[in-house]
């Protein structure tokens, strides 16, 4: 039966059976339009569905309105941090009213509500890169002791090299560019494809967000940078980026 199953693969695919490049973030593949998801939806699966189940207890600084949140609700506990209210963000209404999250308003860095030896878990996104380094130092320090030997972390944090090596190369990440070439020579659709380029130019290709004088404005923490003070407070570096979001590093680091 095996030698039968086998032998079936006789005269197939000549050359080697080829899907397409995974190297390459935006390469063609025989999912066509179906093969691409959401650098959050490959973040969710990366950083936070592997780690998270009914005996997990999380922690998240700066849920804003809860969306990484949601995907961590399965967890027993949830703990988050944020500067401002549950009740500005939106927070209870948009995840409803969940019985398993705990949301902590704060002043500063300090982490001082949160019980020592508790979370195996850790997460942040779209938080940390609005805070100064000396802040994001501050919050590695006081929460060493929050967290139990062994937790897993993920921090996303602003590096402006990466950023504009990214801006740069923004062409290879732009999935209407890559997957439709041949738009450049349909000389009658030109104008549109052009109009459809200006409107779809994300705010970060427009503004430089790292300009201090500009509120909610991006620090520049760097990855490298980040890693070295977190190494330097004791915790051990899995990953400098993981590598989901193109524009943005996200660490992967562990309390011993």
């Amino acid at each position: 039966m095996a030698q039968n199953e086998i032998a079936e693969f006789e005269g197939l695919w000549e050359g080697g059976y080829y899907e397409g490049d995974p190297t390459v973030p935006l390469a063609k593949t025989s999912y066509r339009s179906f093969g691409y998801i959401s650098t959050l939806y490959a973040t969710y699966l990366r950083c936070i569905r592997p780690y998270i189940h009914e005996d997990t207890v999380a922690l998240e600084i700066g849920p804003g309105r809860g969306t990484w949140t949601k995907g961590l609700l399965p967890a027993k506990e949830i703990w988050v941090m944020d500067a401002l209210p549950a009740e500005y963000n939106g927070f209870f209404e948009y995840l409803k009213q969940p019985e398993n999250v705990k949301y902590l308003q704060v002043e500063d860095f300090e982490c001082r509500d949160l019980p020592n030896d508790h979370f195996d878990y850790m997460f942040s996104f779209g938080c940390l890169c609005h805070v100064s380094f000396d802040g994001i130092e501050a919050y590695a320090e006081n929460v060493f002791d929050k967290l139990k030997p062994g937790a897993n972390c993920f921090w996303m944090v602003a590096d402006k090299k990466r950023y504009e090596r990214f801006r740069k190369y923004a062409d290879h990440y732009d999935i209407w560019k890559q997957l439709s070439p041949v738009r450049s020579k349909l000389k009658l659709f030109r104008p549109f494809f052009n109009m459809f380029s200006r409107m779809s130019t994300p705010d970060f290709m427009k503004k430089d967000d790292f300009a201090e004088s500009q509120q909610g404005h991006w620090h520049d923490a760097g990855a490298e940078r980040t890693c070295e003070m977190l190494k330097s407070k004791g915790y051990r570096i899995i990953e400098q980026d993981v590598g989901t979001v193109p524009r943005d590093p996200i660490i992967h680091f562990v309390r011993p």
